[in-house]
């Protein structure tokens, strides 16, 4: 009797086994050429979800180990920031990097010093920057004769491309394929916001635009604190820059920016108000931060500083090893426990510069500067770096992701004071 149970349930079986085949033959046999992309689709599904269950986890060990090392080194620094010895002199500074452990190289990384001057940022206030004062943003002191400046239309006519498919996992979260598969109100909204963003970004770029201003700086001030070689002892810098299309080091790119010198006393300088395209609602949609930056004062101060910890492997020194790059980031990381205000978070933000080397963060901003400009990487000695800035976004300054925008000049053109011939760059993370 339990046998025939058996056979009659194994016959059960087997039918359902065979009309579970025939059905998928057919659903096969109508999809077609679909089947193979829809198996390999479920097969490499199912690989990533295994992957993701056995990475996951080491990923998190491997996270929580380096936080662990990041907070360690930091506590170090800060124990040994107070046994830095200050310089201000070239064997000062030498003495300082033999402290940490650096011997013999420390002679070579002295000679590679040079004197610049950080602006400490302070505090954010349009009433506290006297006219002609070094500052970001707000609204720039210029002679009554000069215009805000202008960029060109981007292309003429700039088309860009077209609206194409909407970013749907940034509007519409996980399951945005789910909404564009059934065309629900959510999906036709934001397919009407993306191509009304689109419009307006054609209206702007195809158009003069006024850039926005980013910094002044007065050479006098900075004079009165270090003399650098090769800049003027007054004067006045005044830079602005498109904060939509970054200028990235093209030739084409510096259209994006202008640079002002000027000479005019403090006493004949006239703050410029805001152009009212700044105010257009359109273009805010563009840029919701907005084109006007907020004011903040900077305060210079002179330094003696060697090339940054992570470019000194770049120096490609015989005989460079581990040990003495550990110690010459704990040098960095003492010095920036020692003076937050001025090197910002570990040396990674708010490092506002004149002069001195440039803290590049892809490649050297001074040959990428004389590549750029054709002359050639091989000549970045012949190039100085003018004024570096920082991302700040309490002003209302991104430079993509927490990147610098950096103005470098050849050194004749710069001992010229032919500011108007200096090259901008923008690098970031």
């Amino acid at each position: 009797m339990s046998q025939t149970r058996f056979a009659v349930s194994d016959l059960s079986s087997r039918s359902v086994a065979f009309a579970a085949v025939l059905a998928l033959e057919l659903v096969i046999g109508d999809m077609g050429s679909l089947i193979g992309p829809l198996v390999f689709a479920a097969i490499l599904l199912a690989l990533v979800s295994q992957a993701r269950r056995v990475f996951n986890p080491l990923m998190l060990r491997m996270h929580a180990k380096e936080h662990a090392r990041n907070v360690q080194l930091i506590a170090e620094a800060r124990q040994s920031a107070a046994q830095l010895p200050a310089w201000s002199s070239r064997s000062e500074l030498e003495a300082a990097l033999r402290h940490v452990g650096l011997g013999e190289w420390a002679p070579r990384l002295a000679e590679l010093a040079r004197h610049c001057i950080l602006l400490v940022p302070g505090s954010i206030d349009e009433g506290a920057a006297p006219i002609g004062a070094s500052r970001l943003g707000g609204q720039p002191d210029m002679p009554p004769d000069l215009n805000w400046p202008l960029r060109p239309p981007v292309m003429a006519p700039w088309e860009g491309p077209q609206a194409g498919p909407v970013p749907g996992r940034i509007t519409l979260g996980g399951r945005h394929w789910l909404h564009r598969l059934l065309r629900t109100r959510q999906w036709k909204q934001a397919v009407q916001r993306w191509e009304r963003s689109r419009q307006i970004e054609r209206d702007v770029r195809n158009r003069e635009w006024p850039l926005s201003f980013v910094a002044q700086i007065d050479f006098a001030e900075l004079h009165a604190v270090c003399a650098l070689d090769g800049f003027p002892p007054t004067g006045r810098l005044l830079f602005f820059c498109d904060p939509f299309d970054w200028p990235w080091g093209e030739e084409a790119d510096q259209a994006r920016v202008r640079v002002i010198f000027t000479e005019v006393p403090s006493d004949h300088l006239q703050r410029k108000a805001f152009p009212r395209e700044f105010d257009d609602p359109r273009a805010r949609e563009l840029m919701p931060r907005g084109y006007a930056l907020k004011t903040r004062v900077l305060r210079p101060t002179a330094w003696l500083l060697p090339p940054a910890s992570s470019f000194a492997g770049r120096l490609h020194w015989p005989c460079w090893t581990d040990a003495l790059s550990d110690a010459y980031e704990q040098f960095w990381l003492a010095l920036y426990a020692r003076h937050p205000e001025a090197l910002g978070l570990n040396g990674e933000a708010g490092i506002h510069q004149v002069g001195g080397i440039a803290w590049s963060i892809q490649e050297p901003v001074e040959a990428a500067c004389a590549k750029f400009a054709g002359d050639g990487p091989e000549f970045a000695d012949n190039w100085q770096l003018v004024l570096q800035i920082d991302s700040d976004v309490e002003v209302g300054i991104e430079w993509g992701d927490a990147g610098r925008l950096y103005l470098c000049a050849r050194k004749e053109e710069l001992a010229a004071g032919r500011f108007d011939r200096c090259w901008t760059v923008m690098q970031c993370y």
